[in-house]
């Protein structure tokens, strides 16, 4: 009976045992759905990747300023140039012979001018004369007044004194006789001046547009401008004729010299567009230049990304023509201010030295734009965070060095895939909980 006793509570014992150890190897299988992340400073560093096309950097069309036939080409598709090289000739025929037309009438407009030039000065000896003739006949005009006035003061004085017989009727006749030549004198002085005076008066100076100046030297000189504005007209004329034909000169000898065709570039001939005797037209290019040492890698970047883009920074590229393990490195030279409205995206060039002449415009890229976020931003697994109802806040459980777990809350900026990107109360360094969070509280140790 004893025996038997023993060997039951043996049993219970081993029951017991095996129990706890069942319950213990559940409570380690539960605690493996944890793990520990440390904030490194890779996890601050993203990578935007980006698909675009290369493009040429330098393009040029020439075309010709001048309207003809070509003459010559000196320069095939495919060829390598040179900047100011010669590529092709228009001819010229005409423009040369325009040329020695104008060169002619040039001798011919001088002595234009000069004759011109002549009769403008004559004109204005010829209308000073006639002002100093109106001086002269004012003068003629006050004395023959000022004599005319004496005579009829002497008249009367003469009556007076014939009245009481100081005087003679013979002397008395022959004041009045004097008057009348003065007054004859007077009328005629008046009516010169009133002839010779038209075109010099203050009102005719009015009529015309000119000012009248109060300064007599002034007055005396407008007076002549007014009566030699068509002289003067004339030689302005001659000389506008003569400086239109010495710019139409300086045209065509431009002209002339943009007949020649030149390389605005080093580069290489891409098309050539016309042969020889066939006629240019404006606007038409007759070759198109491209530039291979340097192109340009175009992105569309979303507008959310355009931030972070700014100009001298460098992309990493490769080249699917090329092969994806390829690696280029561009420098970023222009972001573009105006957003496609339909595909909210903008422009990024990127500008690469290809100096092995590899790449080609046309062919397909695919870039790396790398940055580092603030200091207070992580990119964390997304098993490490407990959302909010909103997903744009949550909570992170740190590990401290009691290996205890407190949570602190954070700002979801965005999901990148399997992982969020966070700002908050991080360090480079931290240890965080991965995996099964909710069954996690402050203070409890995290593998518990």
């Amino acid at each position: 009976m004893n025996n038997l006793r023993i060997i039951l509570a043996i049993s219970l014992l081993v029951i017991n045992y095996c129990s706890d150890n069942k319950n213990e190897a559940a409570k380690k299988k539960k605690n493996t759905n944890r793990s520990v992340y440390t904030l490194e400073q890779s996890d601050k560093e993203l990578t935007i990747n980006l698909l675009g096309t290369v493009s040429h950097k330098n393009k040029a069309e020439v075309s010709s300023k001048v309207i003809g036939r070509i003459e010559k080409i000196f320069k095939e598709q495919g060829q390598k140039v040179n900047k100011g090289e010669a590529l092709a000739k228009v001819e010229t025929l005409n423009l040369e012979l325009q040329l020695k037309k104008d060169e002619a009438s040039v001798e011919i407009q001088n002595k234009q001018i000069d004759l011109t030039r002549a009769k403008y000065i004559q004109a204005r000896q010829r209308i000073e004369k006639e002002v100093a003739n109106i001086e002269k006949a004012k003068a003629e005009e006050a004395e023959a007044k000022a004599n005319l006035e004496n005579l009829k003061r002497t008249l009367n004085n003469k009556k007076d004194l014939f009245e009481i017989g100081g005087v003679s009727e013979t002397e008395l006749k022959g004041v009045e006789t004097a008057m009348v030549s003065a007054e004859t004198a007077y009328f005629k002085a008046q009516k010169n001046l009133l002839s010779i005076q038209v075109g010099y008066r203050p009102e005719d100076l009015k009529k015309n547009g000119f000012k009248v100046p109060t300064n007599p030297e002034a007055l005396r000189e407008a007076y002549v401008d007014y009566n030699t504005i068509v002289e003067k007209a004339e030689l302005d004329m001659a000389i506008a004729n003569l400086k239109a034909t010495q710019a139409n000169i300086e045209t065509t000898k431009l002209l002339i010299k943009e007949s020649t065709l030149l390389s605005p570039l080093d580069g290489k001939i891409a098309v050539r567009s016309l042969y020889v005797g066939e006629t240019t037209k404006e606007g038409t290019p007759v070759f198109v230049l491209v530039d291979d040492s340097e192109v340009f890698l175009t992105f569309p970047v979303s507008e959310a990304d355009i931030p972070k883009f700014q100009e001298g920074k460098y992309i990493e590229f490769s080249i699917d023509a090329l092969g994806k393990e390829k690696k280029f490195k561009g420098k970023i030279v222009i972001v573009s201010p105006i957003l496609d409205a339909q595909s909210r995206t903008a422009e990024i060039k990127v500008e690469f030295k290809n100096e092995a002449k590899k790449l080609k415009p046309g062919m397909f890229a695919r870039g790396e734009f790398r940055y580092t976020l603030p200091d207070d931003g992580f990119l964390i697994p997304n098993n490490g965070i407990i959302l909010s109802e909103d997903k744009k806040t949550g909570k992170v459980y740190i590990i401290n060095k009691d290996k205890l777990a407190f949570s602190k809350e954070v700002s979801v900026i965005s999901n990148e895939g399997d992982k969020f990107l966070i700002t908050g109360p991080l360090n480079e360094g931290d240890s965080i909980v991965l995996g099964n969070l909710n069954g996690l509280s402050d203070g409890q140790p995290w593998d518990q």
